[in-house]
């Protein structure tokens, strides 16, 4: 049963949807469909969990059950042969918007929330969506008539002169005008919706020496792979731009610091590990800080900055956080 919550956001925990009384049926693989059939006819369930030595290793649904009673004989068959696999569960404490961005790239329906390795809750996709719509749909509406305005203003002409002037030629990704642009946008929502937003600063260790020793051909060459390596690792939502030069910044948003700090090192060890193909080894420096409501941009980079800067002065290929 999904419990009736306080307005939502996209930073509210998905574990809050259910309330101590959902009850979750767990069955053994082994155990034949007809005893499944009985529990999910005197329960208000749509689903039940099936598990082999104790361990969730797929769901079983209505629609499933239906599916293996076309022949009546399947009824007495193990009820792990009717379910729907994979089975992929999400913490209580993850938020709503990380899981709708991950759920976006799966192919099963269900989503199985877990909190302490407990099953606290089973919900539809489309049911989560429609739950998050009416709530969420102000924020969306939002961004959706922010990045309309500035793509739309006047006619196609003027489309296409506007992406012109917030795009980066090089790399493809946003500019310096773009991110501003946005910002701006975002710090006028303040504290209406909760949304907690990030700024991870970065740029190329020795990107001087770079074009000093190969030449500003092989230093484009690498800002443009690390834009599509660094583009495969972040999220459609998050905005990333080119600073100018090699600096680069992305703008988060998550509910608590300490994931972002881990998702910026995760971005770190990519670069570090990848084998670019002119100079074979690149390095960056990150640094991290949270947004205040309303906070001048000035200040946030600063702050970003000086994150940076420690990045640097501990030896690079590190990330640093400065908080408020």
């Amino acid at each position: 049963m999904i419990t009736e919550i306080t307005p939502i956001t996209h930073a509210t925990q998905v574990g809050t949807l259910f309330d101590e009384n959902y009850v979750c049926g767990f069955f053994d693989g082994d155990v034949i469909l007809q005893k499944v059939l009985e529990y999910i006819a005197s329960n208000t369930s749509d689903a039940v969990i099936i598990t082999k030595k104790s361990s969730a290793i797929g769901i079983l649904t209505q629609k499933d059950i239906l599916r293996a009673l076309c022949n009546f004989d399947n009824t007495g068959l193990p009820a792990k042969d009717f379910m729907t696999s994979p089975l992929h569960t999400y913490d209580a404490s993850m938020s709503i918007s990380d899981v709708l961005d991950d759920i976006d790239d799966t192919v099963y329906n269900k989503i199985i929330v877990k909190k302490d390795k407990h099953i606290i809750g089973v919900i539809d996709k489309r049911e989560l969506h429609s739950l998050c719509y009416a709530q969420l749909n102000p924020l969306v509406k939002h961004e959706y008539n922010m990045i309309h305005s500035l793509m739309g203003l006047v006619g196609e002409g003027e489309r296409g002169l506007l992406k012109m002037a917030t795009t980066d030629v090089l790399t493809g990704i946003g500019n310096r005008r773009l991110f501003e642009e946005i910002m701006q946008a975002h710090q006028s929502l303040g504290n209406k919706y909760d949304v907690p937003l990030f700024l991870l600063l970065f740029d190329i260790d020795n990107f001087k020496s770079i074009n000093d020793t190969f030449g500003h051909n092989v230093g484009d060459s690498v800002l443009k792979e690390l834009v599509v390596l660094v583009g495969k690792s972040i999220r459609k939502s998050d905005i990333f731009i080119r600073w100018g030069g090699e600096e680069f910044a992305i703008l988060l948003r998550y509910s608590e610091p300490m994931t972002v700090m881990k998702i910026a090192d995760q971005i770190r060890s990519r670069i570090d590990k990848n084998s670019f193909k002119t100079i074979v080894h690149v390095t960056c420096s990150f640094g991290l800080t949270s947004i205040l409501p309303h906070e001048p941009l000035e200040s946030i980079f600063e702050r970003a900055d000086k994150a940076l800067y420690r990045a640097k002065s501990d030896g690079k290929n590190v990330v640093r956080m400065e908080l408020p």
